[in-house]
């Protein structure tokens, strides 16, 4: 019988133990659950751009029109719905950084080339620029012809990813995530004249937001930054 005693006296004290130890990890869980809630996400925003290449031609120009067209989207990419959003997103970011320079917009480019009837020849164009990489001369000459300009944009968006990683759990629960939206373009300049690329940059942007409700980053807000980076790089 004594012995029994000593073994349910020794239960008793390790259920003691444990009561205060869960009570400190509830209580520990609580104001983290109550210091993140009350604090805003953490959010940070990483910008990059490059230029890839510029001619000795872009010393000449004079940058008072510049043609704009529709933004290019590999056809596997699965982003046609944003090839509207973005090209207005990179003219809006050269009407804030380059404003001297008069770029005609994606949308009077299309009505000038509807109203040249060039539609058919605009359509093969960046075909051939999908498969090639290159605006074909004699119809880069054409949309030049049509829109009265030597030089013309085309931007494309090369790629837009969004990513979810825990970086806290507690009891095998995951509390804090992290969200990382990228987005990352290229433009180039081309001489409709002589179809040579005079000039050529991407830009890429990546914002994270980390905390327990973290939203989603819009596409319109990290492409916003990129275009920015990348504008600021182009030449005039």
């Amino acid at each position: 019988m004594r012995t029994q005693k000593k073994e349910d006296k020794s239960q008793t004290t390790d259920k003691n133990n444990v009561y205060p130890l869960f009570s400190v990890l509830c209580l520990l869980s609580s104001v983290f659950f109550f210091i993140a809630g009350c604090g805003g996400p953490l959010k940070q925003l990483n910008v990059s751009s490059y230029e890839f290449y510029r001619s000795p031609q872009v010393n000449k120009i004079d940058g008072n029109r510049i043609g704009f067209l529709t933004t290019a989207l590999s056809r596997v990419s699965g982003l046609g719905e944003y090839k509207v959003t973005i090209s207005d997103i990179i003219e809006k970011a050269f009407q804030k950084e380059k404003p001297k320079i008069n770029i005609i917009s994606s949308r009077e480019t299309i009505n000038s080339i509807n109203t040249a009837d060039l539609t058919d020849i605009y359509s093969k164009m960046l075909d051939y620029y999908d498969t090639t990489g290159i605006l074909k001369k004699d119809y880069l000459w054409k949309v030049g012809d049509a829109l009265k300009v030597r030089h013309i944009i085309q931007p494309k968006l090369l790629s837009f990813t969004e990513s979810v990683s825990s970086r806290f759990s507690f009891f095998g629960l995951s509390i804090v995530s992290t969200r990382e939206t990228t987005v990352k373009i290229s433009l180039q300049l081309w001489d409709t004249v002589t179809g040579n690329v005079i000039w050529e940059g991407s830009g890429q942007a990546t914002v994270a937001i980390e905390s327990m409700r973290a939203k989603p980053v819009t596409f319109e807000e990290v492409a916003e930054a990129a275009s920015l980076s990348v504008v600021k790089k182009f030449p005039f």
